[in-house]
């Protein structure tokens, strides 16, 4: 049984050592094949670094690390020594501005130049980079160039735009001169990675002939790891687990799919996030590992103060060019949740010559996580405080008891006046914003609990805000503001909700919930079991 590389990124070390390596150099020797220029965007922890490694030692001529894999068994490529110049925008951390961004990379120019044995002139980095290349070029061979993770010094302060902008210009620079380079021969190969695609880094106007793969048929199983994978290079560790957990393997391949796959480029080709596979098979327990390595606060509070339903993220309908390119100056929020991994490829519809995609959560362990985070940037609470409300709220509806449930939703609610202090608004615009802010609080915990949840369910006669099911209980929910819950519960009746659930052989509730401007908190709640032989 081959150890799992857990936090290895180097392909060198992972053979070398004995690791579980699954091959994707199939793939690889169709991208150097069939061209040369190349950038591809990817979440964190989805295997770039991995890819680049991989691309560094078969460039470097090293075909005996390639023993028994596809592009050393069943390809005719040649093994060809090429020049590599790798950098690795990760390494420089989030403290780096822009002086200090400019000083890095430099250094790495300067210790490349020395490998080599050329000489760099003072200049700008963009001229010192067009030197380096060019040089070794003739005196070597045509360069490889890789260069991981082009955005961290981006994506590390979208928080402090001017920053952003700051550390954007100086990558401007730095890859200004790749067009020039390729078009004189120097390039023999370019592969850039990224969590975003963005605009006004020379990239992606300057170098027009570089391939976007972010959405490309041939990359939909290039980083990642599809299913037919996880059954052929994990079978080992599927029996132990299925042991562990005294289950059958195809129960918990079930489970380990609906907890870790769905990351999707194509709507079609589904895949699991590496990084939680190999930290399930280490330790056999299900847990949150991708989402654990990153906190999304920034995310999370953002959707808050923009007064953003969740709801919306669960099936958003966007084009082709959506993915196209990322905008300091404009942050969307869909297209920033997508590139950082949060959602993902649902389902693509074709309509004529027109392709929409429909975006959403990809597994259980991103849509928990995510939804827990918005709970607690909503209602200004402690995850600790979060956690503990939300497993009594799901006995209280397991149990029927109401009761134990609007005791926490009134924990989670409370002291929200000291820290959310809405712009001064018309006395109908307050009105709905805090309407439409308690539903959301609501959604978000029925979400969590993953009970069968419907918001707004459209009826005959009007729109029930919320229906919940527990395999015991059904409850009809409607909430009011600024008025007594009576008056949610009659409005249930006088608009016959429960003519569409009169099948349903559970307990069926009406509740009404009303909430307080004033208060921002519950004020008055009522419920009762609906009488069957009314």
């Amino acid at each position: 049984m081959k150890k799992l590389p857990i936090g290895l990124q180097n392909f060198k070390e992972i053979i070398e050592y004995g690791y579980l390596y699954v091959d994707k150099t199939r793939q690889i020797y169709d991208l150097i094949d069939q061209g040369k220029l190349y950038f591809l965007s990817r979440p964190r922890r989805f295997g770039k670094s991995l890819l680049l490694t991989t691309l560094r030692y078969i460039f470097d001529g090293e075909k005996e690390l390639f023993k028994g894999l596809y592009i050393a068994e069943q390809t005719d490529y040649n093994w060809k020594k090429h020049p590599i110049l790798q950098f690795n925008f990760a390494d420089y951390g989030h403290e780096y501005g822009r002086d200090e961004l400019e000083k890095m990379i430099r250094g790495d120019l300067e210790e490349y130049s020395q490998e080599f044995g050329v000489k760099l002139p003072n200049a700008s980095i963009g001229n010192q980079f067009r030197a380096l290349v060019k040089q070794i070029s003739k005196k070597h061979n045509s360069v490889v160039v890789l260069i991981d993770e082009y955005d961290k010094p981006i994506v590390d302060f979208l928080t402090e735009p001017e920053k952003a902008k700051e550390n954007r210009a100086v990558l401007r620079e730095f890859f200004s001169p790749l067009k020039g380079l390729d078009s004189q021969h120097h390039l023999r190969f370019l592969f850039i990675t990224g969590v975003s695609k963005f605009s006004k880094v020379s990239l992606f106007s300057d170098l027009n002939n570089l391939q976007d793969l972010s959405m490309r048929k041939r990359s939909t199983d290039l980083l990642g790891i599809t299913h037919k994978e996880l059954s052929t290079y994990f079978s080992d560790r599927i029996e132990l687990a299925a042991t562990h957990y005294q289950i059958s393997e195809d129960k918990l391949l079930e489970d380990v799919k609906y907890w870790y796959n769905g990351y999707s480029y194509d709507g079609v080709t589904k895949l699991y996030n590496p990084f939680s596979i190999l930290n399930f098979f280490d330790e056999f327990r299900f847990s949150n590992y991708w989402f654990a390595t990153g906190t999304p606060t920034f995310l999370v509070e953002t959707i808050r103060d923009r007064g953003i339903h969740p709801q919306e993220l669960e099936e958003t309908k966007v084009n082709i060019d959506f993915f196209d390119k990322f905008s300091l100056e404009d942050l969307e929020m869909s297209g920033l949740l997508f590139q950082t991994g949060y959602l993902t490829v649902k389902r693509v519809e074709q309509r004529g010559y027109r392709t929409n995609y429909f975006l959403g959560y990809p597994n259980i362990e991103v849509h928990h996580s995510f939804t827990h985070h918005l709970l607690q940037a909503f209602t200004y609470k402690q995850q600790g405080t979060v956690g503990n409300a939300l497993i009594r709220m799901q006995e209280g509806l397991e149990e029927g008891n109401l009761e134990a449930f609007i005791l926490q939703l009134k924990v989670l609610l409370a002291d929200i006046s000291y820290h959310l202090h809405p712009p001064n608004k018309s006395e109908e615009a307050s009105f709905k914003m805090w309407e439409g802010y308690f539903h959301t609080i609501i959604y978000l915990i029925m979400t969590f609990l993953s009970l069968d949840v419907q918001s707004e369910v459209t009826k005959h006669k009007g729109r029930l805000d919320l229906s919940v099911q527990t395999p015991k209980f059904l409850y009809l929910m409607e909430f009011k503001l600024d008025k007594p819950a009576e008056n949610a519960i009659e409005q249930i009746k006088e608009r016959e909700y429960i003519q569409s659930y009169m099948n349903v052989e559970k307990t069926i509730y009406l509740v009404g919930v009303g909430f307080s401007q004033t208060e921002r908190n519950v004020a008055t709640w009522e419920a009762e079991i609906w009488d069957r032989s009314e």
